[in-house]
């Protein structure tokens, strides 16, 4: 089913797929640039535990190894949900929003959002998954003053490796979530319950091989 459904991806994708090669290869707009930029961020990636990879694709991007940077289910998801209902939600992969961070651009755009997504299926094809979920977690923003493996470091204590996973649920509910300058009552009930959605999500995975094959891709890279 898995192998089906990435067929599915990838076909409904290769429009991008092939607009970002030739745009890449013939160094149009400026996307080599962008994508050599982001490629440097995950090449320079901190060691982050196995286990935060993990939770970070169950919480934001369940189909992140069957996906070519970008998630075209999740896309249509959205659409139809604003045209139903005037609401607006993210589709944003862990490639895209590396992209986001590395580059610092925030513009709520079209054009924004299509060259995110150019570059994003363009790291995709020369990074592993593993690789750029960790880059990711080095330079998310977690809050206030709170940003990457500081953020992590602080909150996750003693350490990284010995961290309780409901910490790590806890940084990972914080992507979507940020602490702000003076956190309410509100943000704390809504983080409490993203930390409970992430940890049902863990326990009762659909697919366990599927998180087997995460790991054994992050474990690669220690």
């Amino acid at each position: 089913m898995q192998a089906i459904l990435k067929v599915v991806l990838y076909m409904l994708a290769l429009p991008l797929i092939l607009v970002s090669r030739v745009m890449i290869r013939f160094r149009l707009c400026g996307l080599h640039d962008d994508l050599q930029r982001c490629l440097a961020a995950v090449d320079a990636a901190p060691s982050i535990p196995n286990r935060f990879v993990v939770t970070l694709v169950t919480a934001e991007d369940h189909r992140s190894l069957i996906h070519p940077g970008v998630d075209p289910i999740s896309v249509l998801r959205v659409l139809l949900l604003w045209a139903r209902t005037g609401r607006v939600q993210g589709a944003s992969t862990i490639e895209q929003q590396l992209v986001r961070v590395v580059l610092e651009c925030y513009e709520k755009t079209l054009r924004r959002k299509l060259r995110e997504q150019l570059v994003a299926v363009a790291l995709s094809s020369k990074r592993s998954k593993a690789q750029i979920a960790k880059a990711y977690l080095g330079k998310a923003f977690y809050g206030s003053g709170r940003h990457g493996l500081s953020a992590l470091t602080c909150a996750c204590k003693p350490n990284l490796e010995t961290t309780s996973q409901e910490s790590i649920s806890y940084m990972m509910a914080r992507l979507k979530y940020p602490e702000p300058l003076s956190p309410t009552t509100e943000w704390h009930q809504r983080v409490s319950s993203r930390v409970q959605y992430i940890t049902g999500r863990l326990q009762r995975s659909a697919n366990p091989s599927f998180y087997r094959t995460l790991r054994d891709e992050a474990a690669q890279l220690r």
